[in-house]
């Protein structure tokens, strides 16, 4: 490793060739109650630091940035340098802006270098000096680790904190170059180069090290690769170093790191697996010109910095992952605990799922559904048959009658009298035909015997609506007409309906089937009913006819199918309504439950 002057006057150059355009710069420490102390100067240690002695005096009198124009477009920026909250020194830097736009940038970059000089700092012991050897003690390495991770927990966006991790590190362990790739999805992408504010990953230099990040992320494991390794006279590294032993060690292919660390004439090349837990985040290289191999102590550093920082990387993935891309994180992880090899619920699901998949192919019936209601095949009308008031009412609805039962009366009394009166009328006709034959008076006889058939058609046709006022049931079968009992006296009409009297056999299931699935019903299928009021008793019936006749129920079209009950029973009553089921065919079982859906969407799509 170098002296602590030589990692601040690197620290300096470092800082000059990441921002661009700097013509001069002076690193100033400024100890309280001291005169200033110049500990590195850029480009040279002879650079011309007139205008930066300048600013500094600005600085230290006013304790904040100092910007002023220098002509020729420079300008002489002085940045105070805070130590754990306490002044150190000051940052001098005569360069060249375009814009004063351009200085939010530049503060950004210098705020990672301090960073970075802060690290650098904790690691010499007591007060800073020149020719102090950095350490790798205990208790400087924990101080550094602290110091790395509370600088990584500062970056808002995970480029940034990858770029801190790669200089402080870099910094840290005297490396030549250290890089950082990230893992995403299945591919390793270059994210972060060690004092390399922007780089092209097209460039040879960028794509070796990314071939190298492969090589590791590919074998599952941290890869190191030295000088050493090609002038011993052991395997060849493509293959490991792994020998036939009791126990072999696996054999780790290093073609890739071979490569890097020729092409770039390096004395070594690591690559370390960055994790967060169990879950791979991405590979750090670490490439070393003074050293053959990492010690014990800078290993161990290393393995605890990536510790840490691989949750720190991992938490600015997640915050920056687009919505897409946090959905299927969050869906793989479900997954992963669901149908991980321990788990027993995603065997169980996956069981089920071949159960239900296999399921899908088994043929069964495939039964229509359609709501029925019992009908007779024979209704006759009962209606009055001519003018006249309800008298007795003999049968009420649901009663059983036999043909010429007596189901109600109208009153005849009027014409009961208008008999009486027409047989008057008949007997006086008579006397007055017999009085006119017995006095030869033929002309009186024939007005009386005219008058006499026109008063006996009379009386004929009032003897028949007396007749009709009783009226009697046409047929065997069960009253289904409205209950009337309570209008009794009541006027009726010539030709009103009184009573519904329906055949007590040869009823007739009317079924309402749904139009999309009216093209599966076709004469002589037989189906079951079963009807509310006997839901205990299941009837077969057989399709008579499909009638063209629709109707609209709750907003669809349903066809009516008129089916025969191929054994009728007592109990059985018009009007009964229930579920049809008729049998059209075999289908697979997930035909039977997705066919629906299918039409429906072949409709909306067409």
């Amino acid at each position: 490793m170098q002296s602590f002057s030589a990692s601040l006057k690197l620290w300096l150059s470092m800082q000059c060739q990441m921002l661009g355009g700097v013509n001069a710069a002076m690193l100033v420490q400024t100890p309280f109650g001291a005169p200033p102390n110049i500990l590195a100067k850029w480009p040279t240690a002879e650079a011309n630091t007139a205008a930066l002695r300048d600013a500094l005096k600005q600085v230290k009198d006013k304790g904040r940035l100092h910007l002023a124009a220098d002509g020729e477009g420079y300008y002489v920026l002085g940045q105070p340098l805070v130590i754990e909250d306490e002044p150190w020194g000051v940052l001098l830097l005569r360069l060249q802006l375009k814009d004063k736009k351009e200085l939010p940038s530049v503060l950004k970059h210098l705020k990672l270098g301090q960073y970075w000089l802060q690290f650098l700092l904790l690691q010499a012991e007591g007060p800073v000096q020149t020719d102090v050897a950095p350490v790798l003690e205990k208790n400087a390495a924990s101080a550094v680790l602290l110091q790395l991770n509370a600088s990584l927990l500062k970056e808002n966006s995970l480029q940034e904190t990858a770029i801190s991790l790669v200089n402080l590190l870099a910094g840290f362990m005297q490396a030549t170059r250290v890089s950082l790739g990230l893992l995403r999805a299945t591919n390793i992408e270059l994210e972060a180069i060690s004092f390399s504010a922007s780089f092209d990953k097209r460039t040879q230099a960028m794509q070796a090290i990314n071939e190298a990040m492969a090589e590791a992320v590919e074998q599952g494991t941290g890869i190191d690769f030295s000088a050493a390794e090609l002038a011993g006279p052991g395997p060849n590294p493509d293959a490991g170093s792994g020998a036939d032993t009791e126990a072999p060690t696996p054999v780790i292919i290093k073609r890739a790191h071979q490569q890097l660390q020729q092409q770039q004439q390096l004395q070594s090349v690591h690559s370390l697996l960055v994790r967060n837990g169990e879950t791979l985040v991405g590979v750090l290289v670490v490439e070393l010109d003074k050293q053959l191999v990492l010690s014990t102590d800078q290993r161990n550093f290393l393995q605890q910095a990536l510790h840490f920082a691989g949750a720190i990387l991992a938490l600015h993935q997640q915050v920056s992952a687009s919505v897409w891309q946090g959905l299927k994180r969050r869906t793989a992880r479900r997954l992963e605990r669901w149908f991980g090899e321990e788990s027993w619920r995603g065997k169980m699901i996956a069981i089920l799922s071949l159960i239900f998949i296999v399921a899908l192919f088994v043929p069964l019936e495939y039964r229509i559904a359609a709501d029925a209601t019992i009908q007779t095949t024979e209704k006759y009308l009962v209606v009055s048959p001519h003018d006249g008031y309800l008298g007795k009412i003999s049968v009420r609805p649901g009663e059983s009658v036999k043909k010429g039962a007596l189901l109600a009366q109208l009153n005849d009394e009027d014409l009961r009298l208008e008999r009486r009166k027409l047989a008057s009328q008949v007997q006086q006709y008579r006397q007055a035909y017999d009085t006119a034959l017995a006095n030869s008076s033929r002309v009186d006889a024939a007005i009386a015997s005219a008058q006499m058939d026109q008063a006996s058609i009379q009386l004929s046709l009032v003897d028949q609506q007396l007749e009709r006022t009783q009226l009697n049931s046409p047929l065997d079968g069960i009253v289904v007409s409205d209950d009337i009992s309570q209008t009794q006296g009541a006027p009726v009409k010539q030709g009103d309906v009184l009573f519904e009297i329906a055949a007590a056999q040869g009823f007739l299931v009317q079924l309402f089937v749904d139009e999309r699935d009216i093209a599966a019903i076709a004469s002589g299928q037989e189906g079951q009913v079963k009807f509310s009021s006997l839901p205990e008793d299941i009837f077969a019936v057989r399709v008579k006819t499909i009638t063209p006749i629709s109707e609209v129920r709750e907003g669809r079209n349903y066809f009516r199918v008129d089916a025969e009950l191929i054994r009728e029973q007592a109990s059985l009553r018009p009007g009964m309504t229930g579920t049809g089921k008729l049998i059209a065919g075999r289908r697979a079982l997930g035909w039977i439950w997705f066919h629906d859906l299918w039409h429906w969407l072949r409709l909306k799509l067409w």
